[in-house]
């Protein structure tokens, strides 16, 4: 369950560091703690394939194996000694999960190729044309029974929750099946989509799950619908009205307020120190809950490459955004839930 007010922290397992591994993340998490962190997220932690692999260590978001852990970042036993410690600190700690795609060369191809989508008679994508991966047919009853299995699988290793990639574009009927299995305990965080990607999506007959049809089973959805506009209010593309009408239009929604993630450029290099003290503050006296990505917290402006190894650099850092962050991040835990 994923109460208002949560500080949520990204981690890109493999370029949080030079080492990229749990027990690296593991020795930071007194520092986490004390930047005011409720809940620890984890990028997928799953082996990468190999086959159509982008760039030199491949896309986390291109699974081999739902139930592997990618060997670069440790053993099973040093994942569990993450999580124990991660609770020892008062902090919970989710671990994302990717149900649309997969690898072309994951295990369950070989005794399951009927658990995927086909177009043509070839295996593919539903939407686009991604190389490094293709779509499950995760409408089948099958399918989602054993995606609700490898949830099963991780929570039993201690994590609190899971973070779904494209949530939208899933059939809910997993989401729910999970959380009978899992219980109203566990977070359910939901990437969802923008309004004209999911408008594109009807138009071809995909039929994504709306926003507002997601609430009870998920605790919160990303800001993307009114993220675009955002970041075009910021770029001169967009009167302000036009960012304000979007944020009230949704603002009994319960999000998870990104400013920046893996996907989206770092938030300081497009705002100065005044621009982001400012917006953080309108963003803290928000309903949702705030989320960092790993190194925003110094005011790190690159973005770590998704296929390569990039680690986040740590040796810079601006005292006065840090400053900020914590700040921001004590009155947001400090306030009370607004309705």
């Amino acid at each position: 369950m994923l109460k208002q007010n949560e500080i949520i922290y990204q981690i890109f397992p493999r370029n949080y560091s030079k080492e990229g591994t749990f027990s690296a993340i593991e020795k930071d998490l007194k520092r986490i703690k004390e930047l005011g962190t409720t809940i620890i997220y984890l990028m997928p932690i799953n082996e990468i394939g190999i086959k159509e692999r982008k760039g030199t260590y491949g896309s986390p978001y291109a699974s081999k194996d739902y139930f592997s852990i990618s060997p670069d970042l440790g053993t099973k036993e040093d994942l569990i000694s993450l999580i124990n410690k991660t609770h020892e600190y008062d902090m919970k700690i989710i671990v994302d999960m990717v149900f649309n795609h997969t690898s072309p060369d994951n295990v369950l191809l070989k005794d399951h190729e009927d658990y995927y989508y086909h177009k043509n008679g070839k295996l593919g994508n539903r939407v686009g044309d991604w190389s490094d991966i293709i779509d499950l047919d995760n409408k089948k009853e099958e399918v989602q029974k054993y995606l609700v299995s490898v949830l099963k699988y991780w929570a039993s290793l201690g994590f609190d929750g899971f973070r779904f990639d494209v949530a939208s574009m899933i059939p809910f009927k997993i989401f729910e099946l999970a959380r009978e299995e899992l219980g109203k305990e566990m977070i359910f965080i939901g990437e969802s989509i923008d309004k004209d990607f999911h408008n594109y999506l009807v138009s071809i007959n995909d039929n994504p799950v709306d926003d507002k049809d997601m609430f009870p089973v998920f605790d919160g959805l990303y800001t993307y619908n009114w993220y675009k506009i955002f970041r075009a209010f910021l770029e001169r593309k967009a009167p302000l009205e036009a960012f304000i009408d979007a944020f009230n239009e949704e603002k009994e929604i319960l999000r998870v307020i990104s400013l920046d993630n893996h996907d989206i450029p770092r938030i300081a290099s497009i705002l100065n120190e005044t621009q982001l003290d400012e917006y953080l503050d309108f963003f803290t006296f928000s309903k949702g809950n705030l989320f960092i990505y790993a190194g925003s917290e110094y005011g790190n402006t690159h973005l770590p490459e998704l296929f390569e190894k990039d680690p986040v650099d740590f040796f810079y850092r601006n005292k006065n955004i840090t400053e900020m962050y914590k700040k921001y991040i004590n009155l947001k835990k400090n306030q009370k839930e607004i309705k």
